[in-house]
């Protein structure tokens, strides 16, 4: 009885870990585009700061000018969308406003696949996730 309890169970568990891992690495971002725009508001100098999150194929990477404060890997099977270029960076300005195109999709690859959106608001830079 046990046996047939975990093998119907198992499926649902893959794909609730999976389910999690994207959720995990969406609010992770989230947080930090949040950390990096309150540094832009609180210095009002994002110019001269130069505070950027950039995506890679398997990483992102938050940089103080040339000074790289973190790095994070995509847990496996955890894909995040970079452009043709394998780079995409965020920036604000000393307003608290994105500099550039502010979405990103967080997915999972695999037979079910799973994606949350994170979208920076262009006028007010307010972080939400979809």
């Amino acid at each position: 009885m046990l046996g047939l309890f975990f093998t119907l169970a198992m499926p649902k568990m893959t794909w609730d870990s999976h389910r999690y891992a994207v959720d995990v690495m969406t609010r992770e971002i989230a947080v930090d585009l949040q950390r990096m725009r309150q540094h832009s508001l609180t210095n009002g100098t994002a110019d001269m700061d130069g505070w950027t999150l950039s995506l890679r194929k398997d990483k992102y990477v938050i940089m103080q000018r040339y000074t790289v404060h973190k790095t994070r890997i995509y847990p496996k099977g955890i894909t995040i969308p970079t452009g043709k270029n394998g780079r995409k960076d965020f920036t604000f300005d000393g307003k608290g406003r994105p500099q550039s195109d502010m979405e990103l999709t967080v997915a999972s690859s695999g037979a079910q696949p799973y994606e949350k959106k994170i979208i920076v608001a262009a006028q007010t830079g307010r972080i939400r996730i979809e």
